[in-house]
């Protein structure tokens, strides 16, 4: 008979490992700026209802990939530090379904341009759709879901 370590069936890090030392990492506290969660808030998530799993923040790199060896090229480092504001998955098997980026002010700056179109490219290459969003102090849900149902339907059409 062999032993084999079990696995505790929980853990938690309430108490350091001890091994790393002070660290000097504090809590962000929120994932969502105070715009941000106005619009997941009053637009996008009364727009897609039960339709779609929203997630906020998402990795670029859980979107979108490379091939192994182009990650260490342009394209891979383009969008290894890169997040999008919210990704709309199906609820049956959490298949993409569009990513959803609020723009507000810093996004009519030339350089952050730049970037945005950059996103929009790599995320028209994947064949993931992109809809973009004014940020507002109020929003209409059954205008963003129009648009979104819009944007979804076209993608489609011209896939």
């Amino acid at each position: 008979m062999t032993s084999t370590k079990e696995r505790p069936l929980f853990a938690t890090n309430a108490q350091p490992s001890g091994r790393h030392g002070d660290l000097p990492y504090r809590s962000c506290d929120k994932l969502l700026s105070e715009g941000e969660l106005r619009f997941y808030r009053q637009g996008l998530r009364p727009a897609i209802g039960k339709r779609y799993v929203i997630a906020p923040k998402v990795r670029l790199t859980d979107v979108i990939t490379v091939h192994a060896e182009a990650w260490g090229a342009a394209s891979g480092r383009k969008i290894r530090q890169r997040h999008v504001d919210f990704a709309l998955a199906t609820r049956r098997d959490l298949s993409i379904v569009a990513v959803v980026e609020l723009d507000d002010a810093s996004h009519l700056d030339p350089a952050r341009r730049v970037k945005d179109d950059y996103l929009g490219d790599a995320l028209h290459a994947a064949g993931v759709p992109l809809v973009r969003f004014p940020v507002y102090q109020r929003y209409d849900p059954e205008r963003i879901r129009r648009i979104i149902d819009r944007v979804l339907r076209d993608w489609r059409s011209a896939r």
